[in-house]
């Protein structure tokens, strides 16, 4: 009978710096974004506004991008817990926020525009976005952000787009 040593593979070090065992669960902070997120928002302290920036989502699918989109807003909103909008069919639908990743999702507040998202974080802090629809022209789009992040208004003149 032959026998068969078993080799054992080699391996590079910096590829074994990775977590061991069980995957953590999906909490905040979340990893770097996959994909930059469209978001401009007002200076921190600046006046107070309606909203405190803008963002432009690549898609409709607006509940597949909150992991990146709360990836680069953690420095200013800490963990969040709790994201309020007038959520479309397609992210409800395609939801891929998990439970345990420590967010609620709801609809929005009283009063609170279709177009405008609600952030709480952890701490008591806040942010309002203007929601700019995926499909919307990129020069317009650029436009109603800039807008945004000097007036803390979200609409131009008194006149809406929704973002559906």
């Amino acid at each position: 009978m032959t026998h068969i040593k078993a080799h054992r593979p080699i391996t590079n070090h910096r590829d074994m710096t990775g977590n061991i065992g069980p995957p953590l669960r999906n909490l905040q902070p979340f990893r770097s974004p996959t994909r930059t997120p469209r978001l401009l928002l007002r200076a921190s302290g600046s006046r107070s506004g309606q909203v405190d920036g803008a963002w432009w989502p690549w898609t409709a699918n607006l509940t597949a991008e909150l992991h990146d989109l709360i990836s680069v807003l953690t420095p200013r909103l800490g963990s969040t817990v709790r994201i309020g909008f007038g959520w479309n069919a397609v992210s409800l639908a395609q939801r891929r926020i998990d439970h345990d990743d420590g967010i609620r999702l709801h609809g929005p507040g009283a009063a609170q525009p279709d177009d405008v998202m609600h952030l709480v974080g952890a701490g008591g802090t806040h942010l309002a976005l203007l929601v700019i629809p995926a499909d919307t022209p990129p020069d317009q789009a650029n436009s109603r952000m800039q807008w945004v992040s000097r007036t803390g208004t979200p609409h131009q003149g008194g006149t809406r787009s929704g973002t559906r």
